[in-house]
């Protein structure tokens, strides 16, 4: 079931950030049709806020992770680096305190709900790393 969760968790982490379909292609197996889509019709806040900490927490590896696939010499290398991003982006969620079934299931939901986008913007800014400075 392991290795379900992390090909899923990289999938809806790149979906959610709009990466280009086919570099969530690469990351997405069939299976990722297999979490409900109606996994809970309410998102509480605190993972609301749970998800947006992973959410920033995961963008971070994609921006990491996407120039090393962009410079990959072949397939075999971007499954290794995407084998890679994936488990960081597991680790992250988990460290956010939610898990990755979790995580996807939030991440599918918020494809067709409006206001769960919106919840999730806001808390996403309330934990944004200040790391550009002001010039």
């Amino acid at each position: 079931m392991r290795k379900l969760i992390t090909p899923l968790l990289a999938s809806a982490a790149l979906a959610a950030l709009g990466v280009t379909a086919a570099q969530a292609q690469q990351a997405a197996p069939p299976a990722a049709q297999a979490a409900p889509a109606t996994a809970g019709a309410s998102v509480s806040d605190e993972k609301v806020e749970s998800f947006a900490v992973a959410m920033v927490q995961v963008s971070q590896l994609n921006e990491t992770y996407s120039a090393q696939l962009q410079a990959a010499a072949d397939d075999a290398a971007r499954s290794e680096i995407q084998q890679r991003a994936a488990t960081e982006m597991a680790q992250a969620v988990e460290q956010a305190g939610i898990s990755p079934e979790e995580y996807n299931q939030i991440a599918q939901q918020a494809q067709g709900d409006a206001e769960l986008r919106a919840r999730i913007g806001q808390a996403m800014q309330s934990v944004q790393p200040a790391e550009t400075p002001a010039s």
